[in-house]
């Protein structure tokens, strides 16, 4: 296809709230596919990976045991070429869950993957600090954040469609895998 945006493949959507089903995956979503139809190529299928049903954390005496995650996540966000990653904000940052993940990736291993961080929060402060917090985290790992990240105050989550789809409209071309490598 020539003139027009490539497409995007291989979309996974990674989500760090600690509770399964959440708004912030359904933003996270609504992000996924305002920009797969915004790509230009044929809509593709989304993979969503929800740390909360297989990454195990406990506060008690005993050991937790997460679900064994089948595809394996690591690979699956090793391998997107778009990956949208997703967390309500917790005092300020992205959710201790979505580090425990992070924090398993070596330095530059996610190099070649198109990342856009998105935080949900009660207030804008929160929202924008944890979402440049994600951003960074995302570039020490290599990935290519070539767009602002998006944060959403809690409140406007019943929006989530509109939101995503504003915010395509504005970003999806920063995000062709075409796209220059300078924009980390």
């Amino acid at each position: 296809m020539t003139g027009g945006p490539s497409p995007i493949l291989d979309v996974v959507v990674l989500v760090g709230n600690p509770r399964a089903g959440s708004r912030t995956r359904g933003l996270a979503e609504a992000v996924a596919r305002a920009l797969l139809e915004r790509s230009g190529g044929p809509g593709g299928a989304v993979q969503v990976l929800e740390l909360a049903e297989f990454v195990g954390v406990s506060f008690g005496p005993g050991p937790a045991y997460g679900a064994k995650a089948d595809p394996d996540p690591f690979v699956s966000v090793r391998s997107a070429r778009l990956l949208v990653v997703a967390t309500p904000a917790y005092k300020g940052s992205y959710t201790g869950l979505l580090k425990i993940f992070l924090d398993q990736f070596g330095h530059r291993e996610l190099a070649g993957v198109i990342a856009v961080p998105v935080a949900v929060a009660t207030s804008a402060a929160h929202a924008d600090a944890a979402a440049s917090a994600l951003r960074e985290v995302l570039v020490e790992l290599g990935a290519r954040v070539p767009a602002p990240p998006l944060a959403v105050l809690e409140s406007r989550l019943a929006d989530a469609g509109e939101i995503a789809a504003r915010w395509a409209n504005q970003h999806a071309a920063s995000l062709s895998p075409s796209e220059q490598e300078g924009d980390h």
